[in-house]
């Protein structure tokens, strides 16, 4: 008995080292990924003088926008691209800040992918000069049902004990029969 345990236990550590996580990896989502309507997101910043309290993505047709609340006031606009594209570009391809009820500056911006580096520049009130900024809108704290076709992690969890259960008793079975 004392092997069937260990064999058990052996054959769910090797199960859980053999699952493939880089296929749980995050590969870049597109709307067309993506069920319409609004959902709240985490962004990461390349800089946390960049940070970024509150995100709502909206999924319309093929388009994707974020509404992004920062935690300071320090910017009065943003570009999406890099600082050195911002200094030529035109200002009406610069997205201002709007003032949030709390009085938190919020800024409507184009996401082209979830879980892909974004170039953003911030325009520094302060020092007068852009900032290169990379943005990350991650996926896996959109909420269940967000993905089309995607599967809940809890699905995937079941599905892996059931697994590994499966096995256990086929062992388990095998060993019996031997005796």
């Amino acid at each position: 008995m004392r092997r069937i345990k260990r064999i058990v236990f052996s054959a769910v550590m090797l199960f859980m080292l053999c699952i493939p996580w880089t296929a749980y990896a995050q590969s870049p989502l597109y709307a067309e990924d993506l069920n319409e309507g609004t959902y709240s997101i985490s962004v990461k910043s390349s800089s946390s003088m960049f940070r970024i309290v509150n995100c709502e993505l909206k999924v319309a047709g093929e388009k994707m926008t974020a509404e992004m609340t920062l935690s300071g006031k320090g910017y009065e606009k943003l570009f999406m691209g890099t600082g050195e594209d911002a200094l030529s570009a035109s200002d009406d391809s610069c997205i201002y800040f709007k003032e949030n009820s709390d009085g938190k500056y919020t800024y409507t911006v184009p996401v082209e992918a979830l879980d892909k580096s974004i170039d953003c520049a911030a325009w520094s009130i302060k020092k007068q000069k852009w900032y290169d900024r990379e943005l990350v809108f991650q996926s896996e704290t959109l909420p269940d049902g967000a993905v089309k076709g995607g599967f809940s992690i809890m699905v995937v969890v079941i599905t892996a004990v059931l697994l590994v259960a499966a096995a256990a008793f086929a062992l388990i079975t095998v060993k019996v029969r031997k005796k």
